[in-house]
């Protein structure tokens, strides 16, 4: 007996404090991530939301179903770029040049392997494509995850890095731009394997090793992530100044990582230069979006004029995405009570020269940043494509509670149930939006206003695959209809040209009109605004004499969309509400703000 008494104390022992214990947390770990992201997925995930993530999806589609980087979003402008520049558009598969290619390039992979699911059903509430783009987007936040975490161990300790890790866990942010569609986490991917390669490279200084092999690492990574988003070469411009100041010999330091990222981004500086004559593309222009008039005007213009633009007209611009800036630096950093502690931090002396170096990398890189997002970024909300604050959070976290740390254990406070109980508190103050988003009560079913996916879909039944379909969201028209769309034209007159000459390969037979349009300010935006050409057609008035698209039919929600036509293609068709929004109906929101299309 008292072999086995001895046996069975071993076991207990290792239990509680051997290797048997550390697997047990760590499968307890893995199976609390899970259980979040299945809950964020599965119950919370209403389907895509943003614009430029549905616009990206359906550039993945085509990228999988080997058409090459086009899309069925055509913009106007874009039609006005390669007309300018001497490029003749192709009719037929248009080729994308508003968009950075890895990320559609990313999400085609998996989206080729439910080929026989891209059809939407019209019972179908939320699209399986879009909940496979979300699960990848979430693969990406748990890799950075683990990268940061790495990071964090070669510059404070274990425990250190294991507690910044869970804040990252416990961020509703994170979790909110897996399920929105956008690059940001294959960036923030991207940016903390750059960071990783940086902290090698200044270690490797510090110990007299060579550098050169962590430095291309890092430009490489850097060029990927401006394939991911041009607007983070403002935060490779960052990374570059420090390597130039820190590293010796400083300028060929600097030389070797700017030629990795040059080897790695500039080919696609050509490819959109021989497709339409400028190395930008036609994205380029969504820096003008606030200035004299919103982006989606710009991109809807058949013949846009610049000559009223001068920098008394963009310095309003500019002031008012540099107050939105500093105004939401909180909400930007996910409502972190430790991220924001980072900038008190950089008066403080660390011990270790890596750490105190890798602070100044930080602030240098998120201060290039904030000039890319205030020069080049029109839209300043929280979740936004540009949107590059939220790349920055991991690592301030892990300083910022370093130094909070630090001013913790000057207190004459050593009472380990004390120590625990403000530890927790820093986490539920940081997992709060976390709690409010997971409590149960959130009725909505899908991002209504403006999508109902299943009577944005049945348009791809009704129309031709040559035939366009002109409409106020042609980005969720591309993806979830799987139809050629224009955006909306300055004009009836600029659409009916489109048609007549086919300048888009097909005649334009459809246009579908929704809460972006309908939810405006009347007299501000439709009467006198930007949509005033269009307002018969978004006020329901009868189609102006002469105009092609005679038939009409409204469409569920609550009748807010409607669809016009050269003929009745709607008689026969299945417009029945699908059961799980007939359960819970969708309330119309009176006066929500449209979205808008937005890089």
């Amino acid at each position: 007996m008292s072999g086995l008494d001895s046996k069975i104390q071993g076991f207990v022992h290792s239990l509680e404090q051997g290797g048997i214990a550390r697997w047990i947390k760590i499968a307890a770990l893995l199976a609390g991530i899970a259980a979040i992201a299945l809950l964020y997925l599965f119950v919370e995930f209403k389907g895509l939301g943003e614009a430029a993530g549905m616009d990206q999806a359906q550039i993945s589609r085509n990228l999988a179903r080997g058409q090459g980087f086009t899309t069925n979003y055509i913009r106007p402008i874009a039609i006005w770029q390669f007309n300018k520049n001497g490029r003749e558009l192709p009719r037929v598969s248009v080729p994308d040049t508003y968009h950075a290619p890895l990320n559609p390039l990313v999400n085609a992979i998996p989206l080729k392997l439910i080929q026989k699911k891209w059809k939407m059903s019209p019972q179908q509430v939320i699209y399986l494509g879009d909940r496979v783009i979300a699960a990848v987007s979430m693969l990406f936040f748990l890799m950075a995850v683990a990268v940061n975490f790495l990071t964090a161990l070669r510059l404070f300790d274990y425990k250190l890095a294991a507690l910044g890790t869970g804040l990252m866990l416990v961020c509703d942010l994170f979790w909110q731009y897996s399920l929105s569609g956008l690059p940001q986490m294959l960036m923030l991917f991207l940016f903390s394997g750059a960071v990783y390669m940086v902290v090698r490279a200044v270690q490797a200084s510090l110990g007299g090793a060579p550098v050169g092999l962590w430095l291309g690492g890092a430009g490489v990574l850097f060029g990927l992530l401006a394939l991911t988003h041009p607007i983070t070469i403002m935060i490779f411009l960052g990374a570059l100044l420090f390597v130039v100041l820190y590293f010796k010999p400083r300028f060929i330091s600097g030389l070797l990582m700017l030629g990795f990222f040059l080897l790695v981004f500039s080919p696609w500086l050509a490819r959109n230069f021989a497709v339409c004559g400028s190395p930008f593309g036609v994205g380029f222009y969504s820096a003008l979006d606030g200035v004299q008039r919103s982006e989606m005007s710009w991109m809807r213009q058949s013949d846009p004029t610049f000559r009223d633009i001068r920098p008394g007209t963009y310095r309003g611009a500019l002031q008012t995405r540099l107050l939105s800036q500093f105004n939401n630096l909180f909400e930007n950093l996910g409502w972190s009570v430790v991220a924001p502690i980072f900038f008190v931090g950089l008066l403080h002396l660390f011990k270790r020269p890596d750490t105190a170096a890798m602070r100044w990398f930080l602030f240098s890189t998120w201060f290039f940043a904030v000039c890319g997002m205030v020069f080049f970024s029109g839209k300043n909300s929280v979740i936004a494509p540009a949107q590059l604050t939220v790349l920055f959070i991991p690592l301030m976290t892990y300083f910022g509670l370093a130094f909070l740390l630090v001013l913790w254990s000057r207190l004459p406070i050593d009472y380990r149930v004390v120590r625990i109980a403000f530890l927790s508190l820093v986490y539920f103050l940081c997992a709060i939006p976390m709690i409010l988003t997971l409590l149960p009560g959130n009725n909505a079913r899908i991002q209504w206003p403006p999508y109902v996916p299943p009577f944005i879909a049945i348009l791809g039944d009704w129309m031709e695959p040559r035939e366009v379909i002109a409409t106020d969201m042609p980005w969720a028209v591309a993806w979830y209809a799987d139809r050629r769309a224009v955006a909306l034209p300055q004009s009836p007159a600029d659409l009916t040209r489109m048609h007549d000459y086919e300048v888009l390969g097909g005649p334009i037979n459809g246009l579908y009109l929704t809460p972006v349009t309908g939810n405006r300010s009347l007299f501000q935006d439709v009467i006198k605004g930007e949509y005033k050409e269009w307002a018969s057609f978004i006020l329901r008035s009868p189609a102006a004499p002469g105009f092609h698209l005679t038939a009409a039919t409204a469409l569920p929600v609550d009748n807010e969309c409607i669809i016009f036509s050269d003929r009745d293609r709607w008689s026969r068709a299945d417009m029945t509400m699908p059961d799980a929004l007939k359960e819970k109906k969708p309330e119309s929101t009176e006066g929500a703000g449209a979205p808008e299309e937005t890089k």
